[in-house]
């Protein structure tokens, strides 16, 4: 298997075991413990290991349900890009609008970028359709038809 196919893998199972099924504990095995998330949508960036499980547990206790389907995988160098597809069910705060569960399923897609050094994401930036969640929550009103 060549490097390319094992951070592939790897991000798979860290897709699968953090996201899908919440395995907090996880992020200790493939995460840097000074890692940088940068969540672009809302202009925050989460410093170290801990910083990232806290917003993975806000985000899981928000959508529950939450899961994530990879969409497509490149992998260049130390540098690991994915396209995902993400859906769930809100149930509980969203930071940062803190407004009551709408129970509303939402449905986005994303892209993701880790810098990785050896099988250690050190800096990772979250893109995310969340005009559309929002939309989808009824949070942001849905644009009239033109």
């Amino acid at each position: 298997m060549s490097k390319s196919d094992d951070l592939r893998s790897q991000v798979e199972e860290t897709n699968e075991r953090v996201f899908n099924r919440g395995d907090l504990d996880y992020i200790d095995e493939v995460y840097a413990e000074d890692m940088v998330m940068h969540n672009v949508a809302h202009g925050e960036d989460y410093e170290g290991r801990e910083a990232f499980k806290e917003w993975v547990k806000g985000l899981r206790e928000a959508f529950p349900d939450f899961e994530v389907e990879l969409l497509g995988t490149i992998v260049a160098d130390q540098t690991v890009v994915t396209r995902y597809r993400a859906r769930g069910t809100h149930e509980g705060a969203l930071p940062p609008f803190n407004g009551e569960p709408t129970n509303e399923t939402v449905e986005f897609e994303g892209v993701s970028i880790h810098t990785m050094d050896g099988t250690m994401a050190t800096e990772a930036w979250w893109y995310y359709d969340q005009l559309t969640m929002l939309t989808q929550l009824g949070i942001v009103p849905e644009m009239p038809p033109m």
